[in-house]
């Protein structure tokens, strides 16, 4: 997963670990918390809320009881954060704040990191996987696709435009390279932090799926590039299948088969959906090589067709489905494809 660097917005001030935990050693826990207590209003009037929530944090651990302390710590963290989100900054991202309280909007953009990009900088690659949803604070960008031996100019993109939720909601490669075309200030999400949020907040993913899309936004642009993804017709083909995913001598490394639905398939590839609770499970799919089995025909012509592949994407969907596209290791001959599309028509 290519990860872009950058200069940071902020500098971490720095707290004295060893400090505090030699006043807590001497029983002198009031010190320790007034310590912590300046550490964190200095950070939060950096605008560094990740340590100055951490500071606060500890001061609840250390002495649960120093309310009036953890309190004012607190307020000023909040106010601090309502300096940080500046009048144009609202006006930049404010779709982001219709539908969520001052708490909720305060969660999501205090939990942006952000940096300064270069001119000619990778943010994302073709090819490779994502897990940042990106907004442009300032600069220009393009979205080029590699097409076999030419690049195609998808989009420019700047300042107010939202890059990377085609793979940040789903758990798909790049269908495109994202490159600054100039000195660029970016903000980006983690996914890890989001899963974070949500225990708190469990409408947030929701909010943000509806704001910026899945990807098909992208995916329009790419189409009216003239840009097919899909080289091969797909043939509709829906029947139970089993899936295992194999070690590199083709050997199954899970005990039991997952059952899952066929979707549709074509000369180089299938999808199919299954279910599942386990986001994380399922993300380490990608890339991985799978077996998969499934039976066509009926009675005496009845016949098992066993096929190997590698996982190019995987799509979530509600309640807990995924659909996983699968690209052959061998393709189907036209003569199989002719079966299998007469088959799928006698459905």
């Amino acid at each position: 997963m290519h990860k872009p660097t950058g200069v940071p917005m902020t500098t971490a001030p720095s707290v004295n670990d060893e400090q505090i935990q030699s006043l807590i050693r001497r029983g002198r826990t009031d010190e320790a918390i007034e310590l912590l207590a300046k550490s964190a209003i200095n950070a939060a009037r950096q605008n560094n809320f990740e340590m100055a929530e951490s500071c606060r944090d500890q001061m609840y651990e250390l002495d649960s009881m120093a309310l009036a302390a953890i309190v004012s710590v607190n307020e000023i963290i909040e106010i601090e954060k309502s300096k940080a989100l500046t009048p144009d900054r609202r006006r930049l991202w404010a779709c982001f704040l219709k539908g969520l309280d001052l708490e909720e909007a305060n969660a999501f953009f205090f939990s942006l990191k952000e940096f300064k990009a270069e001119p000619e900088q990778t943010i994302l690659r073709q090819g490779e996987t994502n897990d940042r949803l990106y907004l442009v604070n300032s600069g220009q960008l393009r979205i080029i696709h590699d097409n076999e031996d030419k690049q195609i100019l998808i989009q420019t993109i700047g300042a107010g435009d939202i890059f990377g939720e085609d793979t940040f909601f789903s758990i798909n490669v790049c269908i495109a390279s994202v490159i600054t075309n100039s000195a660029a200030r970016i903000s980006y999400l983690e996914r890890d932090r989001l899963e974070g949020m949500k225990i708190q907040y469990s409408h947030l993913e929701n909010h943000l799926m509806k704001i910026c899309g899945t990807g098909q936004k992208l995916f329009s642009w790419v189409k009216n590039k003239g840009i097919d993804r899909r080289t091969y017709r797909r043939i509709n083909f829906p029947t139970k299948i089993s899936f295992q995913i194999l070690s590199a001598d083709k050997k199954a490394l899970m005990q039991r088969a997952v059952t899952a639905e066929l979707w549709d398939l074509s000369k180089t590839g299938l999808s199919f959906y299954f279910q599942s609770k386990n986001r994380q499970a399922v993300q380490r799919l990608m890339g991985k090589t799978i077996g998969v089995r499934f039976s066509v025909g009926e009675g005496e012509q009845s016949k098992v067709l066993a096929l190997t592949g590698t996982v190019q994407g995987v799509q979530n969907h509600p309640l807990d489905e995924y659909s996983v596209h699968l690209k052959l290791r061998r393709n189907f001959s036209d003569d199989a494809m002719r079966t299998l599309r007469r088959l799928s028509d006698g459905k």
